[in-house]
């Protein structure tokens, strides 16, 4: 059933290919749209005002050459539209040098990417982004950039993305920032594709309930909300809440189920459950007797447009296994 939907998704893509939709992806998920040699993409004219989601009016009198961004976030969406960014700042924790390093959505453009680290962006650093000389500064609405806002749009033009928007919504938004809208909604309709025939082989094994973690090196913390599990068509254990919380062993044990995936850091999951390996109590668990546990690399954590794609990739790929 693998081996057929590869093959369906290959042909899905090559027809696209052949009726004109821009180009072919990389393999696993991690694919890009590319244009046609010579093929440019015409958007509305510029310069154009954008309406950020803090409400921001935000004028861009040219499509922008050098783009920075305040965290790792959006480095898979800028990539992905073919555009990557002059600068990043890292996640919470490491930098954008790191991640370009380690992520798996990334690693296609690992050897290629020129990206000017600015840091953590738990420490952001005006001075590191000023000597960046970007045309525009990216990052999502919230705290991390409020108290400095005032002075980062004395640098560049700076425009706030809703991290709580979907996927399709994040990436039309940066798509917007360097006129690449009809590109965007190639690329979209294209992962939504994938996505589509993953759920398709997936509801298969609607029996079969998955729990997804992170993890503080203390306790569970649950990182599939009610939208992953329906975008995916895959169930959840009873006990499983719709958002994210914490949690201990027993409750883990009280769900009991048939898979579970930890999408972290590797390194610490792995930390975490040989802990648990030491209690009767994990060893009982069903996915734990059925070797069905699993880690998916920390860059799924975004849920961005390439995080997506090899998620469906990787859901397919567990379930079809023994």
């Amino acid at each position: 059933m693998k081996r057929l939907l590869g093959l369906l998704v290959s042909l899905v893509l090559l027809t696209g290919l052949l009726s004109g939709c821009g180009g072919t992806p990389a393999k696993k998920g991690a694919g890009i749209l590319k244009n046609a040699p010579g093929q440019e993409m015409k958007e509305s004219a510029w310069p154009r005002t954008i309406i950020d989601a803090a409400g921001n009016k935000v004028l861009l009198k040219q499509p922008p050459q050098r783009i920075a961004l305040l965290h790792s976030l959006y480095l898979e969406h800028f990539f992905a539209l073919g555009t990557p960014p002059t600068a990043s700042m890292g996640a919470s924790a490491g930098t954008a040098m790191k991640v370009l390093q380690t992520w798996e959505t990334l690693k296609p453009f690992a050897k290629t990417a020129d990206v000017m680290d600015l840091g953590s962006s738990r420490d952001l650093n005006l001075e590191a982004v000023l000597a960046a000389n970007p045309d525009v500064i990216v990052t999502f609405k919230g705290r991390h950039v409020e108290k400095v806002y005032d002075q980062l749009v004395q640098i560049a033009p700076v425009i706030l993305v809703d991290f709580s928007a979907s996927w399709q919504d994040q990436t039309m938004a940066c798509a917007e920032i360097v006129g690449r809208e009809g590109f965007a909604r190639d690329f979209i309709k294209e992962a939504e594709t994938i996505i589509a025939m993953a759920k398709e082989n997936l509801s298969q094994h609607k029996n079969k309930t998955m729990a997804l973690f992170r993890t503080d090196g203390k306790s569970f913390i649950s990182r599939g909300n009610r939208q992953y599990y329906e975008t995916f068509g895959i169930s959840k254990p009873a006990g499983y809440p719709d958002d994210y919380e914490s949690m201990s062993l027993e409750a883990v044990a009280e769900m009991n189920p048939d898979y579970i995936v930890f999408q972290d850091s590797r390194e610490m999951a792995r930390a975490f459950v040989k802990n648990q390996e030491a209690w009767a109590i994990w060893q009982e668990l069903d996915a734990v007797k059925q070797g069905h546990v699993f880690y998916f690399d920390d860059s799924l954590n975004t849920f961005g447009p390439l995080a997506m794609r090899l998620t469906a990739d990787k859901l397919v790929e567990i379930y079809s296994g023994p």
